[in-house]
């Protein structure tokens, strides 16, 4: 059949013939493809280097160093980008600032409100019992100015406000200020004023503002205290005594209360009564560490060395300081306890080093014992033989000096310092 017949062979002279190594199609074939005559007739002398395309020899060189110029480029923009922060947050001050300003027509509108504050506060100001006084009429003219003052003093005192909790106390105080000229009697605004006074340590100013606003309202423990404590920080121990006296009929075992009346009568050189209120505190707060300071220095101060003691002990295991390891060491000094003195000395050098202990041994409290070989050796371990013996020669000049002076007959002097003799046994 025709489909099926056998095909015809292609004659040889259109079979295709090898490609010779000078041919256009040479560097198409394979690399094991080359024709034989290349190497046996060696016609052909033309050396081919085939070399692929990642090879080394192809390979170029990159170098990934930044240049001059990218390097001066990056620090370029670094530097804008900290001169747009910086200036941002001057502009963002700036813009803030204006907003707090109040505008031309605020301000025209405070000094009108002002203005009409003062007329009418010196028209209704009258003398009491006196019979020409006459109220304010009452009309539409006065209603309108009363909320324009009290919608303006509501608006500054939102502003005092907000200075108040951004740390901003003077222009607070300032605004509120302007809210007592416009409505004197705003309690919210004299609250603020006193809490603004009592933070920044200005009892003084406090204190009439605290009495005006309990001639209000007599009733509130929190403006009592704040009182209370304005008058003692303010030197006037006797009026805040009193008040203390009158607040604790309400409050008998309020510590805090106690401790301010301890302290004013303490002040005021009555240590009896106030070493009765600092017991007090402590049957309501045993560790209560200005009452423990305070009965301990009452003791000390009257030479009851023994029971000024336990106090100063529980305070170095409550609040271990430099000053109360020196109160028990004088305490032991005073009563001829040189080994139970060093002991506490030797603590307080190994809690707060020795330049911390070496400023006591000058102390005349210490002269009871400071012939005594424990404190001897204990001061040429701290300081030196040598500043043992200059200290010696300063507390007998001392001695000396107070013995010579007039009307000094009658005081004892001490003996003189003797070197240490070997013991007997």
């Amino acid at each position: 059949m025709k489909l099926f017949r056998k095909k015809k062979a292609r004659p040889d002279n259109v079979r295709a013939k090898p490609a010779r190594p000078d041919s256009d199609n040479f560097y198409s074939q394979h690399a094991g493809h080359a024709p034989l005559d290349e190497y046996s007739d060696g016609r052909d002398t033309r050396q081919t280097h085939r070399t692929s395309q990642h090879s080394p020899a192809r390979r170029r060189e990159v170098n990934y160093r930044a240049s001059d110029w990218a390097i001066a480029a990056l620090l370029l923009r670094a530097v804008l980008i900290v001169v747009l922060l910086v200036g941002g947050f001057f502009i963002l001050k700036l813009v803030l600032d204006y907003m707090a300003k109040p505008s031309a027509k605020e301000k025209q509108r405070r000094e009108s409100a002002a203005a009409v504050t003062e007329q009418l506060s010196s028209a209704v100001a009258v003398s009491a019992g006196t019979p020409a006084s006459r109220e304010p009429v009452v009309d539409s003219a006065l209603i309108e100015q009363r909320l324009g003052q009290w919608d303006l003093a509501a608006q500054t005192l939102r502003s005092a406000e907000a200075f108040a909790l951004r740390g901003v106390d003077e222009d607070a105080i300032q605004r509120l200020g302007q809210v007592l000229r416009i409505v004197p009697d705003n309690q919210a605004a004299q609250k603020l004023l006193v809490d603004i006074y009592m933070r920044r340590g200005r009892y003084a100013e406090a204190v009439p503002l605290c009495l005006h606003l309990l001639d209000q309202n007599s009733q509130q423990p929190d403006l009592q205290m704040n009182l209370l404590k304005a008058l003692m920080a303010s030197g006037q121990n006797a009026a805040g005594g009193m008040l203390a006296d009158r607040m604790l009929r309400d409050q008998p075992n309020n510590a805090t209360v106690l401790a301010f009346a301890a302290a004013g009568q303490m002040n005021l050189g009555n240590k009896e009564a106030a070493l009765a209120l600092f017991k007090r505190v402590l049957e309501n707060e045993a560790k209560n560490r200005d009452a423990m300071q305070g009965c301990g220095k009452i003791y000390f101060d009257q030479n009851d060395y023994q029971n000024a003691v336990p106090y100063y002990l529980e305070l170095t295991k409550l609040d271990p300081k430099p000053e109360y390891y020196q109160m028990l060491a004088r305490c032991y000094a005073q009563q001829n306890e040189a080994g139970k003195a060093v002991i506490f000395m030797g603590q307080a050098a190994g809690l707060f080093g020795g330049e911390a202990v070496s400023s006591w041994f000058r102390d005349p409290l210490f002269d009871p014992v400071r012939e005594t070989s424990e404190f001897r050796s204990f001061t040429d371990r701290i300081i030196g033989i040598e500043g043992r013996k200059a200290i010696e020669a300063i507390s007998k000049r001392e001695v000396e000096q107070k013995a010579e002076e007039p009307g000094g007959s009658d005081i004892k002097k001490q003996r003189e310092l003797e070197p240490l003799q070997p013991r007997r046994k």
